[in-house]
């Protein structure tokens, strides 16, 4: 008998199989060749689990990641051209696997509004995020959608000299204060 058996043993006669399983984690003795042969047999189980997978489960895990990734991004303070809003929804619409016609008529966008929005000629409006969130059974909410739009808009406010000025110019009378 092993010692990791042994210590079961002992702990088996004051806790249930379930109550040791929440409180005890149990050393790893393992070999190197035992802990490869363990390492191959989780990846043959973990290719036929997914292989396994039904079509929602698949969605479902691909918008979960996508919602993580998404999360993370928001936490940080720089814009990255690949989590704006039109790049986040056009592998929305991939994960889903529709057509934009398709996609368009279930969210009740004309399709080429869609085609707009996915391409950055048109900003999206809460509306449409609203329905998003509906669309992908509440998994990404909408203000996750809306703040991805918005960190776009923060960083053309941080950047676009050329537009500030132009706009200063057309301000007359404007507040003087001293400090």
């Amino acid at each position: 008998m092993s010692k990791q058996e042994k210590i079961y043993k002992e702990i088996q006669k004051e806790f249930s199989g379930e109550e040791i399983v929440e409180r005890y984690v149990f050393a790893d003795e393992l070999s190197k060749e035992e802990r490869e042969e363990v390492e191959k047999e989780f990846r043959q189980i973990r290719l036929k689990s997914l292989k396994e997978r039904t079509e929602g489960q698949r969605i479902l895990s691909e918008l979960m990641r996508m919602k993580l990734l998404i999360r993370d991004y928001l936490e940080r303070f720089e814009y990255e051209e690949e989590y704006s809003f039109s790049s986040q929804l056009k592998q929305y619409v991939q994960i889903i696997n529709r057509t934009h016609k398709e996609f368009a008529n279930e969210v009740n966008l004309h399709p080429t509004k869609l085609s707009r929005l996915l391409n950055e000629r048109e900003a999206p409006n809460i509306e449409l995020m609203y329905r998003l969130e509906k669309h992908c059974g509440e998994v990404i909410p909408a203000i996750y959608w809306w703040k991805l739009y918005s960190k776009k808009l923060e960083e053309e406010i941080r950047n676009d000299t050329e537009t500030r000025k132009e706009e200063r110019e057309k301000v007359t009378n404007n507040l003087r204060f001293r400090a």
